[in-house]
């Protein structure tokens, strides 16, 4: 009797131990909204909610936030990794959003990724701590994200941003100091991250031949539907699209740039670079929107040329 009530002692001991494991280090709330700055003259993050408290930055209009809980008036916010309280009269908040967050990692020893955005969806694939993954939308309180290949949803309580929206005012890619911290090289995104930036907004989106809107797209046509979304006017086919813009080389990528694949003076394939050797692209009925290495693999051997359109 003494050897089972020990044996019993023991698996409860191990079965607890595993369970911790797989919870997060930290009971951090889910994200409840992303917040859009509607304040034209900007907002402060301040360290408590009350416009007594001290500023730790200025938001610009159209900047975007992480929403984390409501206090009174004020919203607790994750703006640009800094995190602090806003207004809630001068945000609109959205349950559902496509916007690039950048990499965040995982903070639980094992972590579900989902096929929709709530416990009972399929398991696509399971990550692991500190594990990367790459943000493009929110889904009442899911991160949509990019992992090993594969398109699924996270609980935002269950991942760690490691950047800032690529969209927000003030972001140096480079440096990726945040606006008001005192670093002079900080700058406004340029017209081609700003280009690059939407495009990642349709990862996992249908492809569809022949189609040139949301609902599906082929690889020239998704090309030319971010571009006039953008302001840019492109041609409609993958080849008719090399005569856009102007010519680039490979050590003079930038994001935005068009990127062409095929063989002589036609284009079989286009995407969009979006920065560190990577390519945004509607590939095919299987895959849809993904984001693929440029320089390696299937598409290494078949780069062509690439074209600029923001000047």
């Amino acid at each position: 009797m003494k050897r089972l009530t020990t044996t019993i002692l023991a698996l409860l001991l191990m079965t607890s131990i595993f369970t911790a494991l797989l919870l997060p280090t930290l009971a951090a709330p889910l994200a409840s909204h992303i917040g859009i700055v509607k304040a034209r003259g900007g907002l402060r993050l301040r360290e408590e909610a009350t416009t007594s408290s001290n500023i730790i930055d200025t938001a610009h209009y159209g900047d975007s936030v992480v929403v984390i809980e409501k206090k009174g008036d004020w919203y607790k916010v994750l703006f640009n990794l800094q995190e602090g309280y806003m207004s809630g009269d001068y945000l609109t908040l959205k349950e559902k959003e496509n916007i690039d967050l950048g990499t965040g990692s995982v903070d639980a020893s094992v972590v579900n990724v989902r096929s929709a955005p709530n416990t009972d969806s399929e398991i696509v694939h399971q990550v692991r701590r500190n594990d990367k993954v790459e943000i493009f939308g929110f889904n009442c309180g899911w991160y949509k994200v990019t992992s090993k290949n594969e398109i699924g949803y996270i609980r935002s309580d269950l991942v760690k941003m490691e950047d800032m929206p690529a969209e927000n005012y003030g972001v140096n890619r480079e440096s990726t100091v945040p606006m008001g911290s005192g670093n002079s090289n900080a700058k406004p995104m340029t017209a081609g991250e700003k280009l690059a930036a939407y495009a990642k907004t349709f990862v996992g989106y249908p492809y569809v031949y022949g189609g040139s809107s949301p609902s599906g797209f082929d690889c020239s046509g998704f090309m030319q539907y971010v571009c006039r979304q953008m302001g840019y006017t492109i041609k409609r086919t993958a080849t008719s699209q090399l005569s856009n813009g102007v010519k680039v080389s490979k050590s003079e990528l930038q994001p935005g740039d068009l990127v062409f694949f095929g063989y002589g003076s036609s284009a079989s394939h286009v995407g969009m670079y979006i920065g560190n050797d990577k390519f945004v692209h509607a590939e095919n009925s299987r895959t849809g929107v993904v984001i693929s290495d440029l320089f390696s693999g299937y598409y290494g051997g078949r780069y062509l040329t690439a074209r600029r359109i923001t000047g």
